[in-house]
């Protein structure tokens, strides 16, 4: 297996699916860039085989430093992603958001509807991965409300700090 990336806006189950994407051999960080300071870092991190299922990842040019990777994009509203950003940092970031997913549909990959989730494990999960789905731990998981405990832990900052391929789009 090489690397593979979920990728969707905040509020778009990422932390979720990281832990259904960890087993059997499998491994897929959530939020991997945190505590990485360089391109460089990330990919030493996730070796040749590891998975990151990322809320900021569409924000550098992932596409250029892991050809070949695989990519489900989680589809979703901008809608959840706001009013969470205003509820928790008190920021309107609507506008940033909106760049986030005019970026998000145009990468290539495995789109699935956020509320399509559920119905979609199989087919998520045979697309990142050679090894057998196992349907009674995706039943299992499906009834877990799997969430970031602290959603301050999210370093935003850290991929920003990704010079080489984070440009002024965003601000």
């Amino acid at each position: 297996m090489s690397n593979f990336f979920i990728i969707g806006l905040p509020r778009s189950r990422t932390a979720w699916l990281s832990n259904f994407l960890t087993f059997d051999g499998e491994f897929c960080y959530h939020e991997g860039l945190n505590g990485c300071s360089s391109i460089s870092d990330y990919k030493a991190k996730l070796g040749s085989f590891r998975g990151d299922s990322n809320t900021g990842l569409m924000l550098f040019n992932f596409e250029k430093h892991f050809p070949g990777a695989k990519v489900v994009v989680i589809d979703s509203e901008i809608d959840k992603a706001s009013e969470f950003s205003k509820e928790t940092y008190g920021e309107d970031i609507t506008k940033q958001l909106k760049l986030m997913k005019e970026r998000l549909d145009g990468i290539k990959g495995l789109h699935i509807n956020v509320n399509d989730i559920n119905d979609k494990l199989k087919e998520i999960w045979e697309y990142v991965s050679d090894k057998a789905f196992n349907k009674e731990r995706a039943d299992m998981l499906v009834k877990l409300n799997i969430q970031v405990n602290d959603p301050h832990d999210m370093d935003i900052e850290a991929i920003l700090n990704f010079k080489e391929d984070v440009g002024d789009w965003l601000t």
